[in-house]
């Protein structure tokens, strides 16, 4: 099949292209809404059999530009939302691939496509958008606290609002308070990405996800790439590479 890739963060759609290559041809790899509909502002569609489309893009939701898209061609959406969002795509009979994207999920996706029994009605991109909106409103609960094991007979909670940043070293994640103090998690770093609230958490490399409110300062680095400085914490390096710096900006700036 002959598949356009919508997806604003290099490290997925690079994925997502591994995965792919040898079985099937990419014809575009789109970031954001303004590329997808320059892509498809002649007879590009004329060579798409699939889409492959992220929700959350850096310049709004993907449904901005998929409803200018022909309806006849399918879209398979790619979501890091929890598990309510997902059981509304399920419900509608949308078909998704949950964040990160695991290969033998992606090929059954694929292979509804290639045998017909995945279909697209015409309203499908105003129905999802309605649906996740509905649920983003009043279903999705985003975590408010961590309880951490504290000695032998101690917990204490930490609101999320006083995380600076989470991070993983040596196998270990680790969760760091804006009052400097560091607590040890027993989840990993995709579990706390998919509980905190992405508008106030980012998950800006391998290995961190920073809270906006603890970002003092950003600086260039080398090659492209950007530093983000985090306050209480100026040992701290934290790097973004240059394929994510201007969506880790836009982010900062919203």
């Amino acid at each position: 099949m002959k598949i356009l890739i919508i997806e604003d963060e290099q490290s997925s759609a690079d994925r997502l292209r591994r995965m792919l290559e040898g079985e099937h041809e990419m014809v575009g790899f789109c970031t954001s809404n303004a590329e997808v509909r320059a892509f498809f502002s002649d007879d590009a569609h004329a060579k798409v059999d699939l889409i492959l489309s992220d929700i959350q893009l850096g310049d709004g939701l993907s449904f901005e530009s998929l409803r200018t898209v022909p309806t006849s061609i399918p879209v398979i959406f790619t979501t890091a939302f929890d598990q309510y969002a997902v059981q509304a795509f399920q419900f509608n009979s949308l078909d998704y691939l949950l964040k990160p994207i695991d290969e033998e999920e992606l090929h059954v996706a694929l292979g509804k496509v290639q045998s017909s029994r995945f279909k697209v009605q015409s309203s499908t991109t105003d129905a999802i958008a309605q649906i996740l909106a509905s649920v983003k409103n009043q279903t999705i609960r985003y975590r408010e606290r961590f309880l951490i094991p504290h000695r032998a007979d101690e917990y204490l909670i930490v609101p999320v609002s006083d995380v600076s940043h989470i991070t993983i070293r040596d196998g270990v994640v680790r969760l760091c308070t804006l009052q400097g103090k560091t607590h040890q998690l027993s989840m990993t770093l995709e579990e706390a990405e998919s509980q905190l609230d992405p508008q106030r958490f980012m998950r800006v490399n391998r290995q961190f996800i920073i809270n906006a409110a603890a970002v003092e300062k950003l600086s260039t680095y080398f090659l492209g790439k950007m530093r983000i400085h985090i306050a209480g914490f100026p040992n701290t390096e934290i790097i973004v590479s240059k394929d994510k710096v201007a969506t880790v900006k836009r982010w900062l700036d919203s």
